[in-house]
């Protein structure tokens, strides 16, 4: 399974004065509340003492912040306290206590001391916003957009409230609402690239292709090849299918870290995804060498399959799951790959060791099921494809596997016919279970029964064939034969590569003295090879799985 390494993480809070961000280095003013004039409660007592207090609290607050902007939390928070023993209804002290707790993720405390903080100072935005993103870092979105529009009533058009409900309108799946917010912001500043970047998520969940590309365009002439955005706007292109926009973002990265695994990872994955087989297996090769990653090598694998290479790709896939044995996608992946290319006791092997390792992976039982029933072990498919159902309850392909592998597995006869019973209680879309019980049915002279399964399947599927030569065996069985040949002339007009419908067709017509169309039919069955009738659609399957 092949997954884009580098994710564009969202940035969960934004503030224009870099506190709020977790970043316990910016070394600016904290946006800390200065008292108005005329605010202060006139107190008649020693004034004095009174200067004295003010003077001591107000030492000890410099002396938290300086300490906190030098990342000594635990001194800072000492100071904050010593300052608030001080002077109580120090607002800006309460809110550098809760800046300490949140940076430290303590985002109770940090909650209590900015609450205490804005009912000192309720005009204080800043002690609002802090709130509000101590709130998004909890995920309390509610909360947090109720902070963050308060802090929009006091301080109308603030681009970090507006940007932080971008992201919450986002983290709640409102990808509409969400650009809206980001849009806003980059009207007042173009050249904001965190607003940009959240323009193109929602762009690209938006499904607003030459939006998102134009906003790309615009980020990437923002960043220089050095900054680490750059990668994070071509991962966040690609993931949303939009490799091709990608590359030359990923281009210009790896100009500037050439050695980067990262940068050369992605690079690679998106060329890939776009069939630029050669220009990945270029990119990727020296980073799949003796001391390259697992997942390198199986990233290899897969390019050297898309080029032909089947030597190498298998090489390739098998080295991946000797440098990680309990990744359960490497080592389905190499077992697939000698499927794949016919080497079906290899495959066995291969998926027999995986299963024995990792024996709770139900993907790696269907692919053990597969290639023994691929072999003609349908004994050792029917018992790896009921423990994969076991696991997986709703597995369709090992589901249909077990339906195919049902006539020959006769010891497993019952738990097949368990199984795909209780499968089929969840009524899938899946007609193919429905034919599989249908002819179990059939085989215990259940008619009426199996012609409810099959009607079942036709209501999925009109085109389905397969169940009309089965509807046809029945009514052959029931001696029906206007019936039978009608269900039959339906099943090989359907498909008329269906040996088995122009057999029993032909069968039919005998019955009826046609000898000639029944001469006819028989030809056709001869003619036609189906012993490998379904062997493309298990390898199809399975390559869909690896994917």
């Amino acid at each position: 399974m092949l997954w884009t390494r580098t994710r564009c993480g969202r940035q969960r809070t934004r503030n224009k004065n870099r506190a709020a961000e977790g970043a316990p280095g910016a070394h600016a003013t904290f946006g800390l509340m200065v008292p108005r004039r005329g605010a202060w409660i006139a107190v008649i007592g020693s004034v004095a003492a009174l200067a004295y207090q003010a003077s001591d609290a107000r030492r000890y607050f410099d002396q938290a912040r300086q300490l906190f902007g030098q990342h000594q939390l635990e001194q800072a928070q000492a100071a904050a306290a010593k300052a608030l023993a001080a002077d109580p209804q120090m607002g800006d002290a309460e809110t550098l206590m809760g800046l300490i707790a949140s940076v430290q993720s303590q985002f109770a405390e940090a909650e209590k001391h900015f609450a205490h903080a804005i009912a000192l100072q309720p005009q204080n935005y800043q002690a609002h916003a802090y709130l509000g993103s101590t709130y998004l870092q909890q995920k309390r979105f509610a909360e947090a957009a109720r902070a963050f529009h308060k802090v929009l009533e006091l301080i109308p058009g603030n681009a970090a409230a507006t940007y932080n409900l971008g992201l919450i309108a986002l983290a709640q799946d409102s990808p509409a609402e969400a650009l809206r917010h980001f849009e806003t912001v980059a009207r007042a500043a173009p050249s904001d690239i965190p607003a940009l970047m959240g323009m193109l998520e929602c762009q690209l969940l938006l499904r607003k292709t030459p939006e998102s590309r134009d906003t790309a365009g615009r980020i990437a002439a923002l960043v220089k090849d050095q900054d680490p955005r750059l990668l994070q706007i071509a991962a966040l292109l690609a993931q949303h299918g939009e490799s091709a926009a990608a590359i030359p973002l990923m281009e210009r990265a790896r100009l500037a870290f050439p050695q980067s695994y990262d940068v050369n990872y992605n690079l690679a994955l998106a060329c890939f995804q776009t069939a630029r087989y050669d220009r990945a297996a270029e990119v990727l090769r020296p980073f799949a060498g003796p001391d390259g990653k697992a997942e390198a090598c199986n990233l290899l694998g897969a390019i050297e399959e898309k080029r032909g290479h089947t030597d190498d790709a298998e090489h390739a896939f098998e080295e991946a799951t000797r440098r990680d044995r309990v990744s359960e996608d490497f080592r389905f992946d190499w077992g697939n790959a000698l499927l794949q290319h016919g080497k079906l006791e290899p495959a066995v092997r291969a998926f027999r060791s995986a299963v024995s390792d990792l024996p709770k992976s139900w993907k790696l039982r269907i692919g053990l099921g597969s290639a023994c029933y691929l072999s003609g072990d349908y004994e050792g498919a029917a018992e790896a494809l009921l423990e994969a159902v076991r696991l997986k309850p709703d597995s369709v392909m090992a589901c249909f596997l077990l339906g195919e592998a049902y006539d020959s597995a006769a010891r497993f006869q019952p738990a097949i016919e368990t199984a795909l019973a209780s499968y089929l209680k969840g009524a899938p879309r899946d007609p193919w279970a429905y034919y599989h019980l249908a002819a179990i049915l059939y085989a215990h002279a259940q008619y009426d029964h199996a012609l409810e399964n099959l009607h079942q399947a036709l209501r999925l599927d009109p085109n389905f064939a397969e169940a009309y030569l089965e509807i046809g065996l029945i009514a052959l069985a029931q001696d029906k034969t206007g019936e039978s040949i009608a269900a039959l002339e339906k099943a090989v007009h359907l498909d008329p590569s269906l040996a088995a419908a122009h057999y029993r067709l032909g069968l039919a017509y005998q019955r009826t003295g046609n000898a000639a169309r029944a001469k006819e039919e028989l030809a056709r069955f001869r003619a036609l090879k189906d012993d490998a009738r379904y062997r493309s659609r298990v390898l199809e399957s399975l390559a869909t799985m690896g994917r």
